[in-house]
């Protein structure tokens, strides 16, 4: 019985060495989502409308979206314009490309966004994203204007697709 007793006293501080080991080392077990899973996870229950035939009825188009009162100040760490929905069906997502560029046309830079949104059909929403001027030296020319110097820029939208829920 005493050498039963051992034998289990001794599995059990094994054991303990092993776990205290895996804590230590700090395993973990992650897996990556790929895009499109990520993507399926954000436009559940709707339908993309892009430039393709992917509308099932037909009657909606990337002209039904329309972004407007974008705003950046020369100090902000994020950037806001407003998203109007034109369509009839509830807005989820917006894969959206937008263009920073000078005064004169040339471009500064470019970013995707892939947007999780619930605007329903006909209103406008506001959104904030985190802003592309890491340097903080760049202000949209329309916003309020700052005390420090900086270089004004301008923006274009290009909605490469939205979700309709079903």
């Amino acid at each position: 019985m005493q050498s039963f007793l051992k034998y289990i006293i001794l599995i059990a501080v094994f054991v303990s060495a092993i776990s205290a080991e895996g804590k230590k080392i700090g395993y973990r077990f992650t897996t990556k989502e790929s895009k499109e899973e990520k993507r399926g996870k954000l436009t559940a229950g709707s339908f993309r409308v892009d430039d393709t035939e992917n509308d099932p009825d037909g009657k909606y188009a990337l002209s039904q979206i329309t972004f407007s009162g974008f705003d950046k100040k020369l100090n902000s760490g994020s950037e806001s314009f407003f998203v109007i929905n034109g369509t009839d069906r509830e807005m989820t997502a917006i894969l959206l490309n937008i263009e920073y560029l000078t005064p004169d046309g040339r471009q500064l830079h470019q970013q995707f966004h892939e947007l999780k949104c619930n605007i329903p059909p006909g209103e406008t929403r506001k959104v904030d994203i985190k802003s592309w001027d890491t340097q903080h030296s760049f202000y949209y020319i329309k916003s309020a204007p700052a005390k420090a110097s900086g270089s004004p820029f301008t923006v274009r939208f290009h909605p490469q697709a939205f979700y309709l829920r079903f």
